[in-house]
């Protein structure tokens, strides 16, 4: 066989049907897998990345509803408490105030007739400052008074609005008083806390 014949019998064949069928179906999934790794495959991609931030984006926003929820429950809380705000202010100050503690203290014993002998303050510190935790103040006192006046003293201490606290308190009968007057002498360590 000459080439010329061999030429003509590949032609012949080429444009059989059947060569065309698998020419058209090679050539097309040649096509649709250019067309599925360049067009598809992004596009898959991207939805499942989108997916993703998708969830991570719902749980963060479940995240933030919550805060937003305690945020909205401390501020009902604190309109709640807000009338009251200034009753901690009084009771821890925010200063030492040491005039104002001694005062309510002179003016609760005045009331309840306690004669003091002698008030003596404390080292008080106010340079340093810790923010985290109440410092004190110690007021040293020694009195002569009754024991009922005693009992009011005390009571009235503790309806006072300043935060206070009774470390030491000793009680013996004072001596130096007629024996007729049943007087006690008393020694009393009061700390009075501030910020």
């Amino acid at each position: 066989m000459d080439k010329s014949s061999a030429a003509k019998d590949l032609i012949k064949q080429l444009k059989s049907k059947k060569a065309k069928d698998y020419t058209f179906i090679t050539l097309f999934f040649l096509i649709f897998s250019i067309f599925i790794i360049f067009a598809i495959r992004p596009s898959l991609i991207t939805a499942i990345s989108l997916r993703q931030q998708r969830n991570d984006l719902e749980k963060l926003d479940a995240q933030y509803e919550s805060v937003v929820a305690n945020i909205v429950a401390n501020q009902s809380t604190l309109e709640n408490i807000r009338d009251g705000l200034y009753l901690i202010n009084d009771a821890l100050p925010t200063g030492a105030l040491i005039n104002k503690l001694v005062s309510d203290i002179e003016s609760e014993g005045k009331t309840d007739s306690i004669n003091f002998v002698k008030v003596d303050i404390g080292e008080v510190n106010l340079i340093q400052k810790i923010r985290d935790k109440p410092q004190s103040a110690v007021i040293n006192i020694e009195a002569t008074c009754t024991f009922e006046n005693l009992l009011k003293f005390v009571q009235g201490l503790s309806n006072q609005r300043r935060l206070k606290l009774i470390k030491q308190f000793t009680i013996s009968r004072d001596n130096q008083a007629a024996s007729t007057s049943a007087n006690l002498k008393v020694l009393m360590q009061i700390e009075g806390y501030y910020l």
